[in-house]
């Protein structure tokens, strides 16, 4: 008679492996998890250049016809659609283009917005747009009233300087804000990103 082994094969895994990788997702998630925030503020930061871009080129196209800037959305043409994260326009109501320049407003557009912000300030919304809330679900805050390197966030017969800005992450992360000028120099002034 030939000794026969017979292997009784376990399936499963103890309580002891399951416990081991319980515990290695739980320290690899910990350490994701910030990172995960700082992307997400990072991928909204892009509506506020692609925001600044829009009034940049709005301003450029109405200066080319009436050799001026102006500080009414309507006049220029900046109407973003869709709901908005970042609070963009001018700190304080700045050069309106009139007939010296060659312009009249068309009938039908309304010029006379000329607010602190394409919605309003302060979540205060002066035009039919929606704003989101920020990252600590309150309204979006007012544009900065000076842009750190470009200076005042207002609009001159011959410069301009916008500004958008934003709570784009929670906590005690300062407000996010970014500014335009004439020149194209767009710049992040203050980070909202911790």
């Amino acid at each position: 008679m030939k000794n026969v082994r017979i292997l009784k094969s376990q399936a499963g895994f103890s309580l002891v492996e399951l416990m081991v990788v319980v515990a290695i997702i739980g320290i690899l998630a910990s350490l994701a998890i910030p990172s995960i925030g700082k992307y997400m503020a990072k991928a909204r930061q892009s509506e506020a250049k692609t925001q600044l871009s829009s009034l940049y080129t709005s301003e450029k196209a109405f200066f080319a016809e009436y050799t001026a800037y102006d500080s009414r959305f309507g006049s220029i043409g900046y109407s973003p659609e869709g709901s908005l994260r970042y609070n963009v326009g001018f700190s304080a109501a700045g050069f309106q283009a009139g007939p010296a320049n060659g312009y009249t407003a068309p009938v039908g557009v309304n010029a006379s917005v000329s607010t602190t912000g394409y919605c309003g300030a302060n979540g205060v919304f002066t035009n039919s747009c929606a704003m989101l809330n920020g990252a600590t679900n309150a309204a979006p805050p007012a544009v900065p009233a000076n842009v750190a390197g470009l200076g005042a966030s207002v609009t001159t017969a011959s410069t301009f300087v916008g500004a958008a800005a934003a709570q784009v992450m929670g906590g005690a992360a300062p407000v996010d804000q970014w500014g335009i000028n004439d020149q194209k120099n767009i710049l992040n002034s203050q980070s909202g990103i911790l």
